[in-house]
């Protein structure tokens, strides 16, 4: 059976004031009056029964995810006492459905990404699915058609074709690269054989269990610990997990696997790591604004602004700049500076103006 593992971990610190230490980046509302979280569960909907569904978080967030989601199970919304990276995180999750499923075939996706339309998006994941009963010892990822040269993301080397599932091509991963520079990035875009790494996964939960003993051994060898203490006490010890590798599914065991399968994906992606990606998934006006909330532009283009409940944000003469607005802080710069944002958050924290992370 197919099972969903959605990872919302994450801190989201290039949202701020928008995102805060209790209120990271996929529990905001930032495309429409859900949740990115919610939007995660809801793209499901139809393809994996609730039942099936387990969310991986921080402890510090748990709470608030299960009164979002009431429809998961409250023990499906499993709490990792600190952050270890995605090989811990999807490691655990194997070992819990693999134990539920012997043959269980997880779906990983994380947790604050805009994709769209629902239908492609599962269209997909039942193809990779289909894909795996093929290949069962293989693992697969998604990769997404560049449109433009980013230089922010991971990039998939698309190799030869291996086969056919759901009548879309699924093919070998000749490699992965880390995020490149500008030149390398229009060189990738040019060869036409090379993806944006979604960091969304298909594969068996044994396989990936199986992955992390040659790989990862150190991982592997405690999750049966993880997972006694979790059924003891519905908690894990934060000394056991903390000592688990930190280090990402991508890095630790993808990179390092010969039977690495990708579907190239017909829907659309977007991981909205900043403000500025917002004018990718919002709706403009006539002169490039997007906005959330109570805002007014004169004379202004090109700007992503955001004003909180019951506050009214007016523009003028201005252009190319974020201009977020909360009860207790704001935000102003130019878009082209918006992943800086995450410096501010930790000169907020070296100055120790801790009321506001």
């Amino acid at each position: 059976m197919l099972h969903g593992v959605i990872m919302a971990g994450g801190a989201g610190t290039r949202f701020w004031p928008m995102s805060r230490e209790r209120r990271p980046k996929q529990l905001l509302a930032l495309v429409t009056g859900r949740t990115l979280l919610e939007e995660a569960v809801a793209r499901l909907e139809g393809l994996i029964p609730y039942g099936r569904i387990h969310v991986l978080t921080n402890g510090m967030y748990a709470g608030e995810i299960r009164n979002r989601l009431p429809e998961i199970p409250s023990n499906q919304v499993v709490a990792e006492p600190c952050g270890r990276d995605t090989a811990a995180c999807i490691g655990l999750a194997s070992a819990m459905i693999a134990r539920l499923d012997p043959d269980g075939v997880l779906a990983v996706l994380p947790a604050d990404h805009v994709i769209e339309p629902r239908a492609s998006f599962q269209g997909a994941l039942a193809a990779a699915a289909r894909a795996i009963s093929q290949q069962p010892g293989s693992l697969l990822t998604f990769g997404i058609p560049p449109s433009r040269p980013a230089t922010g993301y991971g990039y998939i080397e698309r190799g030869p074709e291996i086969g056919q599932a759901e009548g879309r091509a699924f093919f070998r991963v000749d490699s992965f690269r880390e995020k490149p520079d500008a030149q390398t990035a229009a060189r990738f875009l040019e060869q036409g054989n090379f993806l944006w790494n979604a960091g969304i996964f298909v594969f068996r939960a044994r396989t990936l269990l199986s992955s992390l003993e040659r790989h990862l051994p150190e991982l592997a060898d405690r999750l049966p610990l993880i997972l006694e203490s979790l059924d003891r006490t519905g908690a894990i010890p934060e000394p056991l997990y903390a000592a688990l590798p930190k280090v990402s599914i991508d890095y630790g065991v993808l990179e390092r696997e010969r039977e690495v399968l990708v579907i190239q994906a017909d829907f659309e992606w977007d991981d909205v790591g900043s403000f500025a990606a917002l004018e990718r998934v919002l709706p403009g006006d006539a002169a490039g604004n997007r906005a959330l909330g109570r805002v007014l532009a004169l004379d202004a283009a090109g700007n992503v602004a955001i004003a909180g409940a019951d506050h009214q944000l007016a523009l003028i003469g201005v252009k190319d700049l974020v201009v977020v607005h909360t009860a207790d802080a704001t935000l102003v710069c130019r878009k082209q500076d918006a992943e800086r944002v995450k410096e501010l958050v930790e000169r907020l924290r070296s100055e120790q103006l801790d009321e506001l992370l």
